[in-house]
């Protein structure tokens, strides 16, 4: 993860954190704090506590979840299209490496092969 994603990713995981924070260690779901109580007047408040109203905290946190939720996935598309590239680039080095230790073999038996034909004259001439 370069560090632009890495910033952006603690980014998100500190609001995740923070929204945790708010939560202040109950569980949103099943709660019975956490009853639904439309307000008249705008039809969007909820009660954290009884009697106490806060308006769409609990509709405001589900948001920002899943704004987090798509951007992690986001993430995830991506570095996974990168991880196939990497393995693409992978497997092509490998096989450049294959063909360069191929022609490296065949440079060495041919160096060999010319050197002993080199010695063999001279021995022949002397």
């Amino acid at each position: 993860m370069n560090s632009g994603r890495r910033c952006l990713h603690d980014q998100r995981v500190a609001s995740f954190c923070t929204l945790t924070d708010l939560q202040h260690g109950q569980d949103l779901e099943g709660a019975p704090e956490l009853s639904l109580c439309v307000d008249p007047t705008s039809g969007k408040e909820f009660m954290d506590a009884p009697g106490e109203r806060s308006p769409s905290t609990l509709t405001g946190k589900v948001n920002q979840l899943e704004l987090i939720l798509r951007q992690l996935q986001t993430d995830l598309r991506k570095e996974k299209q990168d991880k196939a590239v990497l393995q693409a680039e992978v497997q092509h080095l490998r096989q450049d490496n294959m063909r360069l230790q191929e022609e490296s073999q065949t440079a060495t038996a041919q160096l060999r092969k010319f050197t002993e034909w080199f010695f063999s004259t001279i021995d022949k001439k002397a």
